[in-house]
């Protein structure tokens, strides 16, 4: 089954945070970590190594704010979406993300995010992108996506497969920058004994 993303999701944009943005002679400040551009790697995870935090002049509506469940994407190119985990909820959402907050129980969120970065998606989307300045997507060609409905207990199981696979390349990432390290570290012992045997 096929369906437009707009029948079953809400989606909208995050905040123009320049209109909120806190002058250096405020009075009354208060400070949001936002969702930066940087947070999407390459899989479904937000990638927080490094925190963005906004210093705004007034508080902001909880609309503009993550939500466990939601899946955020990117509207620059690429568009990439990622899936707010529980850890997750509560960031700001600045003008340059759309949330998609699914309705009903037809569509898992997480497939939802995975989707979306699917090749297939990313060609279509890619098609979508306008702008000649700064390609963008706009939240109407997200409402107009079609997505392939499995049975919502197939979109689970495929779920469970991705992340293993995600695993499975985040842990032969870390192996191989160990094993270049280690690498590295007996050439230097090597070279430095034949240094020191001059």
């Amino acid at each position: 089954m096929t369906i437009r993303l707009g029948d079953i999701a809400t989606i909208r944009t995050g905040l123009v945070v320049a209109r909120k943005k806190a002058q250096l002679d405020s009075d009354y400040k208060i400070e949001y970590e936002q969702i930066s551009l940087r947070y999407f790697g390459t899989g479904v995870r937000l990638d927080k190594s490094e925190k963005d935090i906004f210093v705004s002049s007034e508080e902001i509506d909880s609309k503009y704010f993550t939500q466990e469940g939601d899946v955020v994407v990117r509207l620059r190119s690429p568009s990439s979406a990622v899936y707010i985990e529980k850890e997750d909820a509560g960031l700001l959402l600045h003008s340059l993300l759309a949330v998609i907050r699914v309705e009903g129980d037809k569509l898992d969120a997480k497939y939802l995010a995975y989707y979306i970065n699917a090749y297939s998606t990313q060609r279509i989307l890619k098609q979508d992108v306008k702008g000649t300045a700064i390609p963008m997507l706009k939240t109407k060609d997200l409402e107009q996506l079609k997505v392939t409905l499995p049975p919502i207990e197939k979109q689970k199981e495929l779920v469970k497969f991705l992340e293993l696979a995600d695993k499975e390349r985040e842990l032969l990432l870390m192996l191989a920058k160990e094993k270049k390290q280690f690498s590295q570290t007996i050439l230097n012992t090597i070279i430095q004994q034949y240094k020191e045997e001059k």
